[in-house]
């Protein structure tokens, strides 16, 4: 199996000696949920793409500081690879942005949100009304993940379907069965990097939100959970 990570940003200076890349970040998620798994990293800051779009056998759109909606030449034609992946049927996982440019590209809508900044260990609660897909097994009530977004999908795709939201994010994770599986968290996120993330940052927040953002640090994240999800639905273990 081979997945291929599509980089769409650089790490702050700040985390980059210690954390590399976000492609490094998912080589240390994912390798060892799957061992069999190879990871291609695409810069796609740099029009570092596949030769083909069958080069890999799923592709993951990793997070960004821009927006999905802007106009920079990069975005235009990462939307163009989404939909060409999407039209032959090529699996795609989307992470933050990631999530965001699959759902804008499809034909739903990603907006900066009125509602300011998410960010730290926020739970999400599990919102699907239909049977759950084969590969969301043990699927708990409420997901917790890392958070750090301004952006948000506000309306999702066409035969997409919300899997976990809040009242802040209500489309916190959606699949497309069999095509799509998105997170607006971080699963590739950790403690560390999230604490040290937000310390850097911190003049952008609210009064409070900040110091309330790194109280939440001490919850039980989802990680492995999560990547243990990726890893079932990019190998086809699904309902359909």
């Amino acid at each position: 199996m081979i997945l291929g990570i599509l980089d769409c940003d650089e790490l702050s200076p700040l985390l980059r000696a210690d954390y590399k890349s976000y492609g490094e970040m998912f080589k240390r998620l994912l390798v060892g949920e799957m061992d069999d798994l190879e990871l291609r990293v695409y810069s796609v800051l740099e029009n570092d793409y596949p030769s083909s779009i069958n080069e890999c056998d799923a592709y993951l759109l990793t997070g960004s500081k821009v927006g999905v909606y802007d106009s920079q030449p990069w975005l235009v034609s990462l939307r163009d690879f989404v939909n060409r992946a999407y039209e032959s049927h090529v699996p795609l996982v989307g992470i933050c942005f990631g999530h965001q440019m699959i759902a804008h590209s499809l034909g739903g809508l990603a907006q900066k949100s009125e509602l300011g900044w998410g960010i730290g260990a926020l739970s999400h609660r599990l919102v699907t009304t239909e049977t759950t897909p084969a590969w969301m097994e043990n699927a708990p009530d409420q997901l917790c993940l890392l958070y750090s977004h301004q952006d948000q999908v506000v309306r999702l795709p066409e035969g997409a379907h919300a899997l976990y939201g809040s009242h802040f994010c209500p489309n916190g994770a959606f699949h497309i069965p069999g095509r799509v599986l998105a997170f607006q968290g971080h699963p590739e996120f950790t403690l560390d990097y999230s604490a040290r993330l937000m310390h850097s940052r911190q003049e952008r927040y609210l009064p409070g939100q900040y110091e309330h953002a790194m109280d939440s640090l001490t919850r039980t994240i989802d990680n492995d959970l999560v990547a243990h999800w990726i890893k079932r639905f990019i190998l086809g273990d699904k309902t359909e």
